[in-house]
């Protein structure tokens, strides 16, 4: 039988998680059916983990392809600047990278027709955006893998035009929340959760080395998070939960939080830098770690005693959730999104309603008091995982997906 060539594109350089789950499925990927050509706007992180993996084959970087549409450069450090210029700067930079992404779709015969391209596989944000048009113009069916629930009124209204394109034959949504997007063409959508290795996550495999390097004693709880450090995702208002937890009598002085993880570079703001200001004016800088960004976050979740994810608005399905869940953690989130799918309320973790930041106290606070119930709710999410999420598993239904259309 003849291999199907698939072009997987891929917008972000960084290993987050939408490069993650893209790894897992290069990975596991059956290349007696598929043969994978990526593309990506530059060789960075994600590039490199596909090499050291021994599957960096046929890896095409274009630097047509911005790598996010306010983003002025295609280097670190280059997103839009401070000051009185800062909005004319981003003006710029968004009509600049149209302008790439036009270049690069009216140059895609070249790529599609040398590599003999039967399907176009799109990953992100922009990668879909090129994707759709790409397909249009070489007449290629075109699969989408949605890791994100649109915010803004524009691009709400645009991924759903681009959704009714002919070519654009499947959409792959990560949770039953980001399949709601799609409700003008459902025929499309299915929904695959994304997968992780359980065997990554095992508890000496890699062990735990945050105490050691931050010099946390033994009988010190460590409340955890990990992930993106921007506005959305919660973080201001999880300074006020720590404030609470860190000043009941019983929990005074025995817990440390700790957030692994950065702002991106593209951002205007550093979010990270402005969570240390109001850590600081809240009297709690001394209670928490800001490790910055770590490219292995395995030897910190092993180092946990309860992970948390503060986000209250609808996340798709935070892969830094199911980490947590197969590193063995209980997990305090709110009933919201993907977390709500991939959390089990009272048998994995728990969900607080709404934004009740108090109700998210209550729960770690309980929790922190409760050793067995954290082992007990860690076991039950870690076996959850690996029924739900493994990644050989899901891999295999997308594979199934993409040859299905030809």
């Amino acid at each position: 039988m003849k291999k199907t060539n698939v072009l997987f594109i891929n917008h972000s350089v960084r290993d987050g998680g939408p490069g993650k789950s893209l790894f897992y499925i290069l990975k596991y990927v059956d290349r007696r059916k598929i043969n994978p050509f990526v593309l990506v706007p530059r060789h960075d992180l994600f590039s490199e983990s596909l090499r050291a993996e021994g599957i960096f084959e046929n890896v095409i970087a274009d630097s047509r392809f911005p790598e996010n549409i306010q983003k002025s450069g295609t280097g670190p450090g280059s997103g839009p600047p401070g000051g009185r210029f800062a909005r004319a700067a981003r003006i710029f930079s968004v009509l600049s990278n149209i302008a790439r992404m036009i270049r690069l779709v009216l140059g895609s015969s070249a790529v599609v027709k040398a590599n003999s391209i039967d399907v176009i596989y799109c990953n992100g944000t922009l990668a879909k955006i090129v994707g759709a048009f790409m397909g249009k113009k070489n007449r290629r069916p075109v699969v989408w893998h949605v890791r994100n629930i649109q915010q803004a009124a524009f691009m709400k209204f645009l991924m759903r035009r681009l959704s009714e394109f002919e070519c654009v034959k499947k959409i792959i949504c990560v949770s039953n929340a980001t399949a709601s997007q799609f409700r003008n063409v459902r025929d499309k959508v299915r929904v695959v959760y994304n997968g992780v290795d359980p065997g990554d996550f095992d508890a000496d495999s890699p062990s735990g080395s945050l105490r050691r390097e931050f010099s946390i004693p033994r009988d010190t709880l460590i409340v955890g998070s990990t992930g993106r450090i921007v506005p959305r995702k919660g973080y201001m208002d999880f300074l006020e939960v720590a404030r609470g937890v860190v000043s009941n009598p019983k929990l005074k002085g025995r817990v440390k939080f700790v957030v692994v993880g950065d702002t991106p570079h593209f951002f205007p703001e550093d979010h990270l830098a402005q969570l240390r200001i109001r850590a600081g004016q809240l009297g709690v800088l001394d209670s928490f770690i800001f490790t910055g960004y770590r490219r292995d976050v395995r030897p910190f979740l092993s180092d946990f005693d309860l992970f948390v994810v503060p986000s209250n608005y609808p996340d798709p399905f935070p892969r830094s959730v199911i980490e947590a869940m197969a590193a063995g953690l209980a997990v305090v989130g709110f009933s919201a999104g993907g977390v709500a799918e991939a959390v089990e309320d009272g048998k994995t973790g728990f969900l607080c309603p709404g934004d009740d930041f108090g109700k998210m106290r209550e729960r770690i606070e309980g929790l922190l008091a409760d050793a067995e119930s954290r082992r007990s709710m860690g076991r039950a999410g870690r076996k959850r995982v690996i029924e739900m999420c493994s990644a050989a598993d899901r891999t295999a239904d997308i594979q199934e997906i993409i040859l299905g259309i030809r």
